[in-house]
């Protein structure tokens, strides 16, 4: 989870906003010097934070990713895609101690960062779209996971085809949510919830996610009113 320090691809973001944070100009020296050892600084707390974790230690890697963010933030700005990723870790530590508001907004900037520096269709957003969606789905927020996994499903067939796994493994997921609906209010599934998902496969999904882009899908159920084995839904 340590941070990249590399120049990041694509159109991003000017490192350092007009006024240079009351230093003295984006271009001089000073400023150059200053931001590169604010960045050394952080990249250190982003190591630290990795071996927190790896000892369990979640407390202590919320506060080492938190520093490091506010490190970033500061010396890049906060639309530098390397800020992202620094959004990201820290979102990663809260959402694994169940603080599911407080990665959400992180993963929520994560996403909007990439967007802004990427434009809306890059294979950058697998990963911020995933991370948030996967959030909403271990939180049981059905209906705003739903949109985002059929979001990630057209990147990944827009980008690999189809029939790439990445697309049926982000289709499941969204027939997980569909059943999710179901959920019985005992914090498990329901049976009902679990015949739902055996029956909400990949030929529903697909025709979901056709449906939602406007283009065909080879998974997709030819006649929306008849289910793959023939029989007519209600």
């Amino acid at each position: 989870m340590a941070v990249a320090l590399a120049a990041s691809p694509g159109q991003a973001v000017p490192a350092v906003p007009a006024g240079g944070f009351g230093m003295p100009t984006p271009v001089s020296p000073v400023n150059e010097a200053i931001v590169a050892g604010d960045l050394d600084a952080a990249g250190r707390l982003s190591d630290l934070g990795d071996r927190y974790l790896g000892q369990d230690a979640l407390a202590d890697a919320e506060a080492a990713f938190r520093g490091a963010l506010a490190i970033f933030e500061a010396a890049l700005g906060p639309a530098d895609p390397r800020v992202a990723d620094s959004m990201t870790a820290l979102a990663d530590v809260r959402a694994e101690r169940r603080d599911f508001t407080g990665a959400e907004s992180l993963y929520q900037r994560a996403l909007a960062v990439n967007e802004m520096a990427y434009g809306p269709d890059d294979a950058r957003l697998a990963s911020p779209l995933a991370n948030l969606a996967g959030l909403y789905l271990s939180w049981e927020r059905w209906d705003q996971a739903i949109p985002l996994y059929l979001r990630l499903a057209n990147l990944f067939e827009r980008l690999l085809g189809a029939d790439d796994f990445h697309v049926a493994m982000t289709l499941d997921h969204v027939a997980e949510a569909y059943a999710g609906h179901e959920d019985n209010g005992r914090g498990s599934r329901s049976m009902g919830a679990m015949a739902t998902y055996v029956r909400a496969g990949l030929p529903e999904v697909a025709t979901a996610l056709a449906a939602l882009t406007g283009e065909p899908h080879p998974l997709a159920i030819k006649d929306p009113g008849i289910s793959p084995a023939g029989e007519y839904r209600h």
